[in-house]
């Protein structure tokens, strides 16, 4: 007997998680960033940016001071009006968005252990909520300072179904604009295989959203967002497999399309990383089925994707250092603010092997 598994329409026999959101401990805490003067928050032409700098093994960058970093605007050098090396910094809250499609049966054990490894690194005051998103998405953890509750929860989610990302990644980002904390980082775990007719699309399913609704609206807010691309690089996109009695022969559903998570993550204006993965054979196979399960009589089963577990750590590490915000930089533009953001950069004078990043933050223009 055969059973074709196509790896966009693919269901599981891990069942997506099918009980509410559980309530979790939620100890919110208190904290503000240092404020510049008054006289500068009054100034239309004043910006400011929460800076965040990297070393090339992926910890934050420390002890700078404000000689240490250069401001351009339309590539000429401005002077910094306001400098601040954040110290007791405000908590963050955290939105976990995990693509659980079809596609996403064997890279689950991957999203599961990243997770694991980031919430121990969390400050105990940041918040976290786990959103799941697919055909029938899921808040499967709401907002909460318990980070190991969270762990325990990625283990219940399955995988089903085709892709709605777009739509997905709006929701999960509205329910994080819901949170308690004005800080926000979202952190979407996908990776970017849409089925066998679309698979370079990122989306085969979305009704309401599109990518640049996406964009757009990631470059309007205040949060921070983290694309992590797990499975296989070197793998198919396109995988059909065969099943012949207790034997899969065929391809698992483990590609990943690093290049355009990559660029959706540019676009975002954040950061991407790829969970690189390799089939485990000894692990337990995770079965997976097609939508009209009555038709075929055996499932295909496949080898879960495992990654290397310094790699684990190492993202664990330089997510949790990036989601602090270090340094906080402030200056006077030379035009209207709003028209000048987009031609201001901030780099370090002398560190070539460290990365910047910047945000701008909303000042919420006092009243004079």
């Amino acid at each position: 007997m055969l059973a074709i598994a196509i790896a966009g329409c693919a269901d599981t026999t891990m069942a997506p998680v099918e009980t509410p959101s559980s309530s979790g401990q939620l100890k919110l805490c208190t904290g503000a960033p240092a404020l510049p003067p008054k006289s500068f928050a009054l100034n239309p032409n004043y910006l400011e940016f929460s800076v965040d700098v990297i070393d090339s093994t992926g910890a934050p960058g420390s002890g700078l001071t404000q000689s240490d970093f250069v401001v351009t605007q339309n590539d000429q050098p401005i002077p910094m009006a306001y400098f601040s090396a954040d110290q007791g910094l405000p908590p963050v809250s955290i939105g976990i968005l995990v693509d659980k499609s079809g596609s996403m049966v064997t890279k689950l054990p991957v999203v599961s252990s990243s997770v694991e490894a980031l919430m121990p690194k969390l400050d105990a005051c940041d918040e976290v909520m786990l959103y799941a998103f697919g055909m029938e998405p899921i808040l499967v953890q709401d907002f909460t300072t318990d980070h190991a509750i969270v762990a325990e929860r990625m283990k219940l989610v399955g995988a089903w179904g085709q892709t709605p990302f777009y739509d997905g990644v709006q929701q999960g980002i509205a329910r994080l604009d819901a949170s308690h904390y004005p800080d926000r980082v979202a952190i979407i775990f996908t990776d970017d295989v849409s089925g066998l007719l679309s698979a370079s699309s990122l989306d085969n399913a979305s009704t309401t959203a599109s990518r640049a609704d996406i964009v757009s609206s990631a470059l309007n807010s205040q949060s921070r967002f983290f694309v992590v691309g797990v499975g296989k690089p070197d793998a198919s996109k396109n995988d059909v497999a065969v099943t012949i009695g207790p034997w899969t022969i065929g391809n698992a559903p483990n590609g990943v399309g690093a290049e355009d998570l990559k660029t959706f993550a540019t676009d975002l204006g954040g950061e991407f990383f790829l969970m690189a993965s390799e089939p485990d054979e000894n692990a337990t196979k995770v079965k997976a089925r097609p939508r009209d399960a009555g038709s075929y009589p055996v499932t295909p089963k496949y080898a879960p994707l495992a990654a290397d577990p310094g790699e684990v750590q190492q993202f664990a590490t330089s997510v949790a250092s990036q989601i602090d915000r270090h340094y906080t930089i402030g200056v006077i533009s030379s035009g209207q603010a709003a028209a000048a953001t987009n031609h201001i950069a901030i780099k370090l004078a002398n560190r070539p092997s460290a990365r910047t990043t910047f945000r701008q933050i909303n000042l919420g223009r006092p009243t004079p």
